[in-house]
C-alpha cells in the first residue's frame, strides 16, 4: 500500500461536531489539521429506520479500515453504533464521547500511536 494522506487514520465523528452551532467547537478543522480522515455518523435525529442503514454502511468501513491497519476513533457517539459493529464482530473504537474544546480533541488525537500500513493478507 502506498502513502495516506489521513495517515492510516480515520475518526467516525457524530454529525453534531461536524455541524457545530455558532462558537462551537469544530471538530472538522482540528482533524484536518492533525491529519485524520473523517466519516460523518448519521445525525441524532434521525429516525432509526433511516439511520440503521446509514450505520450498517458505516461498520462496514471500519471493518474494512482496521483490515488494512487504520487506526479507528469515534468522537461523539450515534444510537446504534455499537449494534452495527458488533454485527461485523467489532467494538466501538475508542472514543472522545463529548470534546468541548479544541485542546482536548488535539490532545486525544495526538495520544494515538501512529498507524503503520498493513495489507489485507496480513
Amino acid at each position: 500500500m502506498e502513502g495516506d494522506e489521513r495517515g492510516f487514520r480515520v475518526a467516525l465523528v457524530a454529525a453534531e461536531l461536524v455541524n457545530p452551532p455558532a462558537g462551537g467547537l469544530d471538530a472538522l478543522a482540528v482533524l484536518e489539521a492533525e491529519g485524520w480522515g473523517v466519516v460523518q455518523l448519521p445525525a441524532a435525529w434521525y429516525p432509526d429506520d433511516v439511520a440503521a442503514p446509514l450505520l450498517e454502511h458505516v461498520a462496514e468501513h471500519v471493518d474494512e479500515f482496521t483490515r488494512h491497519g487504520y487506526d479507528v476513533v469515534l468522537l461523539g457517539d450515534r444510537a446504534g453504533l455499537a449494534e452495527a459493529l458488533r454485527a461485523l464482530d467489532h467494538e466501538l473504537p475508542p472514543a472522545l464521547p463529548a470534546p468541548q474544546t479544541r485542546d482536548e480533541l488535539e490532545a486525544f488525537l495526538q495520544s494515538r500511536r501512529t498507524v503503520a500500513p498493513r495489507s489485507a493478507a496480513s
